[in-house]
C-alpha cells in the first residue's frame, strides 16, 4: 500500500536506512570519520590546495600520572635557557620551545584520578556517572575544521588500550583517553600500528564503502518518492550527509595537488607494521610516533593525539636503568621516597627523550620557503597533573613545541602564576592554538580569552 501523508508515514532515520539496505560497512566508518561540513567550513579545498605555504599542524603527546616535581623546571630565555635533568634532552631545541607554567584545568585541580585525565583537552567538569559524560575536546574540534582538507581528519593514538566497563563507579574509558567527539562520545585510542597505517594508506576499504554508499543513495532515491513531506526532508538531509562522505572518499583515494604547496613525502617510507603491536613498550611508543610523523609529512592529517600510557597506568618501566620494576602509578605515589623519586624522574626523562627525538626529525623535514615541519607545528607535551603523589593539577607540566607557522615565538618560559586565576586556564591556551589552526573560536571549555604571550 502506498504511504500517505498521515502521521503514520514511515520514518527512515539514518541508522534505519543504512541497516535496511545492508550497508553495515558504511556506518562504523561514518561514525569514526568526524568530518566537517564542507559548506560551513569557510575557505574551499581548492583555495587551500593553491596555498604556497605549508599548513599548520596540531598535536598532543600526553603521559599520565604526573612528574617528579623536583625535576621538572626550565628557566631563562633563548640560548640562555636552562633545563632540569628531566628536560635536559630538549636543550638542542631551546628556540623552538615555549615552557608554560601555572596553567590548569579550572574545574578539576585535585581529587581522584578520573576527573584529572579525560578532561585534559576539554575542560569539562566530570561527574560520577555510569554513562560517559564530558565534552568535545579541542583536538576533535580543530579536526572538524582541518579534516575537510585531508584524507584522515584526526589520529587518536595510544599504547595501552582503553578499558571497558566501570572502574571506581565511573566509566573506565575516563582513564584511557583525552579525546572526545561529543559530550557522550569519548574516542578510544588506536593502539594497533597496522590499523593506523592502513587507515592512512589502504584505500580498498574506502572504495568498498563507496560502492555501498552508491547503493544507499540509489535506494534512498526510490524511497524518497513514497515519503510524506516531513520524512522527505529528513531523508534529503541524510542524502546530503552521504554525498559529503562520498566526497571525502574521493579525496582519500585521489591525490590531486595540481598547484601550490606539496607535502615533503609522496610515498610512505615506513613499511606496513606487523599485525600485532610490538611487545616491547619502547618499540611500540616509537612506532606510534613514527606513524604520526609520517601522516604529517604526507599531509594525511593535520591533527594527532598520542597517549603514551593510561591514567592509573599498569605500565612498568623496569627496562630503564635505575627504575624500579613497579607500576608507574605506584611509583608516582612516591611519598618523597628517594628510590621512587629517582625512578619517577627517569621515566619522565624517557618520555622527554622520545619527544626530543621527534622534534629532531621534524626539524629535518624541509617544507619550503625556508621552513621545516617544526616551524609549522604546534605540539604540546606533558602530563595531566604535576605531582602525582598529591594529584596536584594546579600547575600542569606543559611544553609547547614548534612555531605554528610563524605565529609562536619560542625560546621562552611563560609563567602565569602571578596572573589572575581566569588567565591561568589551560582552555585559554586551546583557544589560542585553535585560532592559529584557522578555527573561528572565542571561547572553549572554561576559557575566558585566548592565552596571551605566545606571539
Amino acid at each position: 500500500m502506498k504511504p500517505t501523508s498521515c502521521s503514520h508515514a514511515p520514518v527512515f532515520t539514518r541508522r534505519t536506512l543504512l541497516r535496511g539496505v545492508g550497508a553495515t560497512l558504511a556506518l562504523p566508518w561514518l561514525e569514526s570519520l568526524a568530518w566537517a561540513q564542507a559548506r560551513a567550513a569557510g575557505a574551499s579545498t581548492a583555495t587551500a590546495a593553491a596555498s604556497s605555504r605549508a599548513p599548520v599542524r596540531y598535536g598532543c603527546l600526553l603521559f599520565a600520572n604526573g612528574v617528579n616535581p623536583h625535576e621538572w623546571w626550565a628557566k631563562g630565555q633563548g640560548e640562555a635557557m636552562q633545563f632540569s635533568s628531566t628536560l635536559e634532552p630538549l636543550a638542542p631545541f631551546k628556540r623552538d620551545l615555549t615552557v608554560l607554567r601555572d596553567l590548569h584545568v579550572f574545574n578539576n585541580t585535585s581529587g581522584p584520578h578520573w576527573p584529572l585525565f579525560s578532561n585534559y583537552l576539554n575542560g569539562a567538569q566530570f561527574k560520577q556517572t555510569l554513562v560517559p559524560e564530558g565534552a568535545e575536546s579541542i583536538d576533535h574540534l580543530i579536526a572538524r575544521h582541518t579534516g575537510r582538507l585531508t584524507p584522515v581528519p584526526h589520529l587518536v593514538l595510544g599504547v595501552e588500550p582503553a578499558e571497558t566497563g566501570l572502574r571506581g563507579g565511573v566509566p573506565s574509558v575516563y582513564y584511557g583517553t583525552v579525546s572526545w567527539s561529543s559530550k557522550n562520545t569519548p574516542i578510544a585510542p588506536e593502539i594497533y600500528p597496522r590499523a593506523v597505517f592502513d587507515r592512512l594508506f589502504d584505500t580498498t576499504g574506502l572504495l568498498r564503502d563507496k560502492s555501498v554508499l552508491d547503493a544507499v543513495l540509489a535506494h534512498a532515491k526510490d524511497v524518497r518518492r513514497t515519503l510524506a513531506a516531513s520524512d522527505g526532508q529528513k531523508l534529503d538531509e541524510f542524502m546530503h550527509s552521504v554525498r559529503d562522505v562520498e566526497q571525502r572518499i574521493d579525496r582519500a583515494t585521489k591525490e590531486e595537488r595540481l598547484e601550490g604547496w606539496r607535502p615533503s613525502l609522496a610515498r610512505p617510507d615506513l613499511p606496513r607494521p606487523d599485525e600485532k603491536p610490538p611487545q616491547d613498550v619502547r618499540a611500540h611508543m616509537q612506532l606510534m610516533l613514527d606513524l604520526m610523523l609520517l601522516a604529517w609529512r604526507m599531509d594525511k592529517t593535520r591533527v594527532a593525539t598520542l597517549v603514551f600510557n593510561r591514567d592509573v597506568s599498569h605500565m612498568k618501566f623496569g627496562f630503564l636503568d635505575g627504575v624500579l620494576n613497579e607500576q608507574l602509578h605506584t611509583i608516582s605515589h612516591h611519598k618523597e621516597d628517594v628510590a621512587k623519586l629517582e625512578s619517577y624522574r627517569r621515566i619522565n626523562r624517557y618520555h622527554t627523550e622520545l619527544f626530543a627525538d621527534l622534534l629532531a626529525k621534524m626539524k629535518q623535514v624541509d617544507e619550503g620557503q625556508g621552513t621545516t615541519l617544526l616551524d609549522n607545528v604546534m605540539l604540546q607535551f606533558g602530563s595531566n597533573m604535576f605531582n602525582g603523589d598529591s594529584h596536584d593539577g594546579r600547575n600542569l607540566p606543559l611544553i609547547l613545541a614548534g612555531h605554528g607557522g610563524g605565529t609562536i615565538t619560542g625560546g621562552r618560559v611563560l609563567d602565569y602564576g602571578d596572573k589572575p586565576e581566569e588567565q591561568q586556564r589551560a582552555c585559554n591556551l586551546y583557544v589560542a592554538l585553535a585560532q592559529r589552526m584557522g578555527v573561528t573560536l572565542d571561547r572553549f571549555g572554561d576559557s575566558v580569552a585566548p592565552l596571551q604571550g605566545l606571539s
